[in-house]
């Protein structure tokens, strides 16, 4: 039987999937670079082209669409986590938000691992090589400029994207105390930020399309099964073979990359013979290779988010609405601001101390109140409610930047196409109750209780059967509308964690011509949006691969 070969297998092709095996094609032309993508080309799907094709696509055939185990702490509610299901990966189904973590986050990363390169100085070459950054004159040394994916700030997308409630939403976080944060995108997240996004006048760049595939060989309907592994003469594991659900065998003459996302990249581990044995052996495979973190230290951006009734929707100032009519509006998330702050330390530290006691986590950094917990959008739409879009609602979320609750996966069958048990178990810790809650009530008091706000906000839309949320809400009010109604951002990461699972070089432990390049490696939980991540971790590993070829 003939097994066609590549010099770089990459297992995944999405958004860090499709940058690694573009640029190690650019910088080696004559290497042969194999992308193997369990979905397929919607290139030419016109959903995948714009944002009002995104509300339509989680839950398509392009999304893994993925269920959790029913979540003890949000009510034994049973929580969908997105996942691309498509060449493209998350960059053809997200919003298009683009944040990096504040410095702080990176460093921690780099603390943990023992490895400089992974700090905010180590990475910044990298984040800002992924950049063409529409205000990267204005920081040269923080902004990249010739990088593939175009960044953007609302006012300079179009000169006809002004949002009427820009100025009063601004005006409001400023009486709370909030200050504008210039560079909120340079490493200082703190403050009032200005929305980025990776909207190119309206279109989607996928990173596909944008980092270009035309030296790369790719097969679609892909779904690998293992990876097949050897013992050299010294007894090493070597990883050389990939093998397809079908059947299909594809070898790799150098390497192969596991980019195919936190999930299916340690099933795909565990299916290959590495991870816990006891769960391995439960399904009768042969245990490679014993390493318990895999699929363990899974962490998510945990938010809740809310509706709002607006007093005047004849006013024109939100999605819907017969003003909402130019066609600027539309070029991207309708949202100007991202807000992003920390928890005083006066109810945090009680909570900190309580995870400590149930040993839970015990990072005393959390405690500085420059160091931002959580982020809050308002967006001028109810973003998918079930609700009228006709201009009367407002939609806001409140997102854990930095959630200390840790959750698992584990297989649960040796098919690949079986979805793992997924146990995110979100909301666990008392940190991030007390930073969530604080979060929601600040957004309460920013559009309820400031003189730039009520003049535009009536009251909150309650999901049905709940009390809607008000000044007068108490925080155990708002600890059970989270319970009830807290989601994913779909920000999965963490479990095939730098340092457990993988080494500072990305290499799987254990094994020769094996690494992983995705949020699986995560370590520790990072702030802002997590393409702008992604990327800057996938140019450094283009460069980290060739650097060991």
């Amino acid at each position: 039987m003939h097994v066609p070969e590549a010099d770089y297998i990459i297992v995944g092709g999405g958004l860090t999937g499709c940058a690694i095996a573009s640029r190690l094609s650019q910088k080696e032309p004559a290497l042969h670079v194999l992308i193997l993508e369990a979905g397929k080309d919607a290139s030419d799907n016109p959903l995948t082209k714009d944002l009002g094709g995104a509300f339509a696509l989680a839950g398509s055939d392009l999304d893994h669409d993925y269920k959790t185990m029913p979540q003890r702490n949000t009510e034994d509610r049973i929580h969908t986590i997105t996942a691309g299901k498509v060449l493209g990966g998350g960059s053809i189904l997200n919003y298009g938000a683009w944040a990096r973590g504040d410095a702080a986050d990176y460093d921690q990363w780099a603390t943990v691992v023992g490895d400089e390169r992974w700090s905010y100085e180590g990475l910044l070459p990298y984040l800002k090589k992924a950049e063409n950054h529409v205000k990267a004159k204005l920081n040269p040394q923080q902004r990249g400029s010739e990088g593939p994916i175009r960044v953007t700030t609302i006012l300079e997308s179009d000169i006809n994207r002004r949002y009427g409630l820009r100025e009063p939403i601004k005006a409001a976080w400023e009486e709370l105390g909030l200050e504008r944060n210039y560079h909120g995108d340079c490493g200082t997240l703190h403050g009032i930020c200005e929305f980025l996004e990776n909207w190119n006048n309206g279109k989607r760049q996928p990173s596909n399309l944008a980092y270009g595939l035309q030296k790369v060989d790719i097969v679609t309907n892909a779904t690998v099964s293992t990876i097949r592994m050897t013992r050299n003469e010294s007894g090493h594991l070597d990883a050389s073979i990939v093998a397809l659900a079908d059947g299909r065998l594809f070898k790799a003459r150098k390497e192969i990359v596991l980019t195919a996302g936190t999930i299916k990249t340690p099933q795909i581990l565990m299916l290959s013979g590495i991870g816990p044995a006891p769960v391995l052996s439960r399904l009768g495979i042969s245990v490679i290779l014993e390493n318990d973190e895999v699929g363990r230290n899974y962490f998510d951006h945990f938010a809740l988010f809310q509706l709002w009734k607006l007093r005047h929707p004849e006013r024109g100032l939100s999605m819907g609405s017969p003003q909402w009519n130019d066609p600027a509006f539309s070029k991207g998330l309708p949202c100007d601001w991202t807000v992003n702050e920390g928890t005083p330390s006066d109810s945090l530290l009680p909570a900190l101390e309580a995870d400590i006691a149930n040993r839970k986590m015990s990072d005393q950094s959390l405690l500085d109140p420059k160091r931002p917990l959580v982020e809050t959008m308002v967006m001028y739409s109810p973003v998918g409610a079930p609700v009228p879009v006709d201009g009367s609602y407002i939609a806001t979320s409140v997102m854990l930047l930095l959630p200390t609750s840790r959750g698992s996966l584990e297989i649960t069958s040796l098919s690949p196409t079986d979805p793992p048990a997924i146990d995110p178990n979100f909301y666990d810790t008392d940190v991030d109750r007390t930073a969530l809650v604080h979060g929601v009530r600040r957004v309460i008091e920013v559009l309820l209780k400031t003189s730039a706000a009520q003049p535009h906000v009536a009251y909150e839309e309650a999901p049905p059967g709940m009390p809607a949320l008000g000044a007068e809400s108490s925080d155990a009010d708002i600890d059970m509308r989270i319970r009830k109604a807290g989601v994913s951002h779909a920000h999965a990461a963490g479990t095939a964690a730098m340092g457990k699972v993988v080494d500072t070089r990305l290499r799987v432990y254990g094994v020769t011509g094996l690494r992983i390049a995705d949020a699986s490696v995560l370590p520790v939980a990072i702030g802002g949006h997590p393409q702008a991540t992604l990327y800057g971790l996938a140019e450094q590993a283009a460069d980290l691969i060739l650097q060991g070829k």
